[in-house]
């Protein structure tokens, strides 16, 4: 663990969401906004004895390169979700800091991009032999039969924090599916995904590790994601993020989850092998749905998912018995440890 760290010059890089999140309510603009972490993170690591910075990811990368450099940041805390103010850039933040010659921490471009594409993230799962709901991608509005059995989830193929999943987008039939592809599309200007839904139990479950012989991946405790109301079936937008709306009280993650043993060992040995089918490394999260038979699915894999105090990773590592800090260093240290890449 990251016991005796010594001190580093951590520069703290955040991308700045107040152009995203235009238009969301105060309250919810506050918990979505990454500078919130930043400034957790911050803390946890001078309280460590690190000098630390923080840097947004703005308009000018040529800006941010000279004052990393001006800075004398030995090693960057990688945080930089949405530069240039899209998700579908996370992965440049990490390439734009290999190219500096910069240690950081979390995971690279390949992983980010590729998990950031739900429709390939779900091919590669396919592709290892790891049950996934069956799925179609739709770049505009079909005309035939989906072939899918009902109901349906239908969600953006490349967005985040379930950005464009509310209780509408589970639909019973394919008049319901055109409709809830074509709001996709329009709303969100990308294909539309649409995956048999899955309707039994939710867990999720975090790993820390670099995937290599002195840092092998290794899980927390899973979670699971209980849903009190029946009137609730998927975790939305609202229910993360939303205090007034109502599922965001009646969807509460419970780790650890109670689960029997041998169904604790099936999530470890799934998230171990979306671990190595996606080379994951620092830190990821997979979650999962369970049908009524006992089958595990994996839905989605998040690599660098929220680390802000009390987020579902800082739940589970404090149940492995990692404070905010000891997690905030551990990550620093697995990233020191992958050294340049």
């Amino acid at each position: 663990m990251a016991q005796g760290l010594p001190p580093k010059r951590v520069a703290i890089l955040y991308t700045p969401v107040e152009d995203t999140l235009r238009g969301l309510e105060e309250h919810m603009r506050v918990d979505l906004d990454l500078a919130v972490s930043a400034r957790q993170v911050m803390t946890a690591l001078v309280a460590s004895g690190h000098v630390t910075q923080p840097f947004t990811f703005g308009k000018d990368p040529a800006a941010l390169a000279s004052s990393l450099r001006a800075f004398g940041a030995e090693v960057v805390f990688n945080l930089s979700e949405c530069p240039m103010n899209s998700a579908q850039k996370e992965s440049h933040g990490a390439a734009f800091l290999e190219l500096l010659g910069l240690p950081y921490t979390g995971n690279s471009p390949l992983p980010l991009t590729v998990c950031n594409n739900k429709a390939l993230t779900k091919r590669i799962l396919f592709s290892f032999g790891i049950p996934t709901p069956a799925f179609r991608l739709y770049p505009s509005i079909p005309r035939g039969r989906s072939g899918l059995r009902f109901p349906v989830i239908v969600k953006p193929a490349s967005e985040d924090g379930s950005a464009g999943i509310t209780e509408e987008s589970v639909v019973d039939d394919e008049t319901g599916l055109k409709k809830r592809v074509g709001h996709v599309i329009e709303r969100y200007g990308q294909e539309a995904l649409a995956e048999e839904y899955v309707g039994g139990r939710e867990f999720n479950v975090g790993v820390l590790g670099n995937g290599t012989a002195a840092d092998p991946v290794r899980t927390l405790p899973p979670a699971e994601l209980v849903y009190r109301n029946k009137k609730w079936r998927v975790c939305s937008f609202e229910s993360k993020w939303d205090t007034n709306h109502p599922a965001y009280a009646e969807i509460e993650s419970e780790c650890p989850a109670k689960i029997p043993d041998a169904l604790r060992t099936r999530l470890e040995r799934l998230t171990l092998a979306c671990a190595r089918a996606f080379g994951l490394c620092g830190y990821a999260r997979v979650d999962f749905r369970m049908n009524r038979r006992g089958k595990l699915f994996a839905l989605e894999v998040n690599p660098n998912p929220d680390i802000s105090s009390n987020a579902g990773l800082d739940r589970a590592a404090r149940v492995a018995g990692l404070s905010y800090e000891a997690l905030v260093n551990e990550i620093l240290r697995l990233a020191i440890s992958r050294g340049l890449r």
